[in-house]
């Protein structure tokens, strides 16, 4: 996991275009091992434990939970993720037209309301970033800030 951890914090800090140095010391290293630190963190060396997680995501400006997700750039992680996902019900897989596409039965009652819910609330603010309703930049907020942040249209713009 570490190393998934390492990719998403190298990820978000360059789309943030922070220096490791500079998230270092936002998150409290001293000037001298802040570099160092982070690139521990990023190469998967070191492990941040979970308050550190925390302050980085804080630096950051995105969820905790934006950090920690499974490894998807390995694909033995990525498909047992899809896996788990068929498991729950939540997604099913289909060839349809020469297409692979996942979908979910949004009106199944064997997935839970606040899935079905935040599912919604998905589509719509992606239909939304489409259509040029809202900015990269929003869609993108909200998905990193996912679930701290309003998803009541008049308080997100």
């Amino acid at each position: 996991m570490s190393m998934a951890v390492g990719k998403r914090i190298r990820f978000f800090r360059r789309l943030r275009s922070m220096t490791q140095k500079e998230l270092g010391k936002a998150v409290g290293f001293s000037s001298r091992t802040a570099s160092v630190r982070i690139a521990q963190y990023e190469i998967g060396a070191r492990t941040p434990k979970l308050e550190l997680l925390k302050q980085i995501s804080d630096a950051l400006n995105i969820s905790a939970d934006a950090l920690t997700t499974p490894d998807l750039e390995n694909v033995t992680c990525l498909m047992h993720t899809l896996f788990a996902l068929e498991d729950s019900r939540f997604f099913n897989v289909l060839s349809l037209a020469g297409n692979i596409e996942l979908w979910s039965d949004i009106e199944d009652n064997n997935v839970p309301l606040a899935v079905r819910t935040m599912l919604r609330t998905w589509a719509e603010l992606r239909t939304k970033y489409l259509c040029g309703e809202i900015s990269s930049e929003e869609y993108d907020q909200w998905r990193y800030n996912f679930p701290n942040i309003p998803t009541d249209e008049s308080e997100m713009i």
